[in-house]
């Protein structure tokens, strides 16, 4: 009898392992590649960025560091918080927040609130990133995983 119970647990357990579906895997690698077009983006539009909000080519400078030092030192932290509070939770509180800053970016009404926002970009970019090769790699097996790494 304990043999069957223990049996069924380990049947449940083994059903009840995410599986990460065509869709899922579009989703998060789609996140992805977010913060990444995103700093691409800002690059390329900072002359117009610069002489719409009449800033200075430091402060300039400000909108792109800005972004990637918040991004690089939060990245561990968010993955970190990842595995403590949830990877789906930080993963769409990060794509929330990452819109929210976005519409936050293009609505600036002054060079030094971009700067603000861009920053606010990069910790929201910091908590999203991590989850998406978390559940890659939580959600995935074998040749499955092998595959999504390398659409990652």
């Amino acid at each position: 009898m304990t043999e069957t119970i223990t049996s069924h647990k380990a049947d449940r357990a083994t059903a009840a392992a995410p599986s990460l579906g065509g869709l899922g895997l579009f989703t998060v690698l789609l996140a992805a590649a977010l913060p990444l077009i995103d700093f691409f983006i800002v690059n390329v539009a900072l002359p117009t960025i610069g002489h719409d909000l009449a800033a200075s080519e430091a402060v300039l400078e400000l909108v792109v560091a800005g972004y990637g030092l918040a991004y690089a030192v939060l990245l561990v932290l968010g993955g970190r918080l990842g595995d403590l509070f949830g990877r789906r939770r930080l993963f769409l509180g990060g794509m929330a927040a990452f819109g929210l800053t976005s519409l936050a970016c293009g609505l600036a009404p002054s060079a030094w609130t971009l700067v603000a926002a861009r920053v606010a970009q990069g910790a929201a970019s910091a908590a999203m990133l991590p989850q998406v090769l978390a559940t890659i790699q939580s959600a995935t097996d074998g040749r499955r995983r092998a595959k999504a790494m390398g659409l990652y």
